[in-house]
């Protein structure tokens, strides 16, 4: 990336390392209630971490004057895509048993099903030339909202509102940045502006996360419906 240089490169990592404490405290609390939704997290969880980890690397590697590795810069939203899809469809089901319904039967059905439908849409467009990181984009995003939507209502209904709070903030960056992103003209301060703003945002969000597990885990101190090999 032109312009940007190795201590704003390094930076970008410090997001990822907080995203990746908020996604684990997450992962292992779904874990305690249910070991296959759990799994389903910590996959959804290792390929967001690994997403953002790529395009870090990606980051610093142009800005230490090495190549323009296609894999690290288009690798994101390949792997954050289905990775918020399978967190997000984990904490619905969570939500589900502490409404007292059983998780579905095959709880990887539905995610595999619109993974697979958008994968073929990403194929379509690449044959045709067209824009098919847009399929991915939208996946990601609607992943990711819903994902903060699900927790905030969570954390209002258990009366933790300084906790669904924080998922808010969270929620309101990651739609701004959304935007900012279709900027054209960037300058280094505002790539600085934008990873600082996103770095304090998943600092709140694994605070938040942290805050919400506990209260969880305190309630429900057995794991919940049937915890399926």
């Amino acid at each position: 990336m032109e312009g940007v240089t190795v201590p704003l490169a390094l930076q970008d990592y410090m997001t990822v390392i907080f995203s990746a404490l908020g996604l684990a405290i997450l992962t292992r609390m779904v874990f305690l209630l249910n070991r296959s939704l759990g799994r389903m997290a910590l996959v959804g969880t290792v390929l967001i971490v690994l997403g953002g980890a790529l395009k870090a690397s990606g980051k610093l590697i142009s800005a230490a004057g090495g190549p323009d590795v296609a894999l690290f810069h288009q690798g994101l939203f390949p792997l954050i895509a289905p990775g918020f899809t399978l967190v997000a469809w984990s904490l619905y089901q969570v939500r589900r048993v502490f409404r007292d319904q059983p998780p579905l039967n095959r709880p990887w059905l539905v995610p595999a099903v619109v993974i697979v439908v958008f994968g073929a849409g990403v194929l379509a467009l690449a044959v045709a030339g067209g824009p098919w990181k847009v399929p991915l984009i939208l996946l990601a995003t609607v992943g990711n909202v819903g994902m903060l939507v699900m927790l905030a209502l969570a954390a209002w209904g258990r009366n933790m509102r300084f906790t669904g709070a924080l998922f808010l903030v969270n929620l309101v960056v990651v739609l701004v940045m959304s935007q900012l992103a279709n900027m054209k003209e960037v300058s280094i301060g505002m790539i600085w502006f934008e990873q600082i703003t996103q770095t304090v945002a998943q600092m709140l969000f694994a605070l938040a996360a942290w805050n919400y597990s506990q209260k969880v885990e305190a309630l429900y101190t057995r794991p919940l419906a049937a915890q399926a090999a």
